[in-house]
């Protein structure tokens, strides 16, 4: 009888277990999740123990060829069950570096971009501000335009491991971030060629003379800033886009933004 109430026991363990697996291999793992399957698993583990003689003594009276199948398919089931875990095992892993890569791409040029979005926002009114302005730029240009490509290269490898997730799980609902992101990136990398260009010409100006200066920068500064202005306008049209859409997106670049 004891034993008919610790199979009982073990069988209901053994269908959740194994309908928690399927969850987390379908949604992926949290905290609830993973000390539920620690209880289940001990469970399972336990009764498993326990019935593993009785168990054996009847199915040791099986016919030869009924047993040697039961094992090949138990053992057939756990190779491959084990396979998949560890597959997505390694690939969620991957994932959550990639992430935790990203955030501290994000602290770490966090400075950089606040001294260079200072600095496109300025409007010198003589020269020599402009000037001085350029120069500043020129300063932390590089390393801002590092930090960005170095953050969209982290987007696009997370992307392509969210893609190779099957199922994606929760992960799947990054995507849409994840692609208004990286159109926000590709218009910042644009914008850096573009003030790249524009210190390039204001280092012509202090060789000329006032007329031939103001013909220089009508002629080259001035569409260089038209075009500085039409990025800052796509960027926020991208993000009003995404807002509109019900994309979530990071608080700080719908702050920067003035979206939010």
């Amino acid at each position: 009888m004891k034993y008919k109430v610790l199979f009982a026991v073990w069988a209901v363990d053994s269908i959740a277990f194994a309908c928690l697996l399927v969850y987390i291999f379908t949604y992926g793992n949290n905290p609830d999740t993973i000390q539920l399957s620690k209880y289940l698993g001990a469970i399972w583990g336990c009764g498993g123990a326990f019935l593993i003689g009785p168990a054996w003594k009847g199915v040791k009276h099986w016919p030869q060829r009924s047993k040697m199948l039961l094992l090949s398919g138990v053992v057939i089931v756990a190779i491959a069950v084990g396979v998949l875990f560890k597959v997505r095992s390694d690939q969620t892993a991957k994932l959550k570096s990639l992430i935790a890569e990203a955030h501290n791409v994000t602290v770490n040029g966090a400075p950089q971009k606040r001294k260079f979005m200072k600095l496109a926002g300025e409007n010198p009114q003589t020269l020599s501000e402009y000037l001085q302005r350029c120069a500043e730029l020129e300063l932390v240009i590089n390393d801002y335009s590092a930090s960005e490509q170095k953050m969209d290269d982290i987007l696009a490898q997370i992307q392509q491991q969210i893609a190779e997730l099957r199922p994606p799980a929760s992960y799947g609902a990054m995507l849409p971030m994840l692609r208004v992101m990286r159109a926000i990136l590709a218009k910042d990398l644009e914008g850096t060629k573009i003030y790249k260009q524009e210190v390039t010409y204001a280092k012509q100006l202090p060789g000329m003379s006032e007329t031939q200066r103001i013909q220089f920068y009508n002629n080259n500064i001035e569409p260089v800033l038209e075009q500085e202005h039409q990025l800052a306008l796509d960027e926020i049209a991208i993000l009003k886009d995404a807002k509109a859409s019900g994309i979530v997106m990071p608080a700080n670049m719908l702050q920067d933004a003035g979206l939010n």
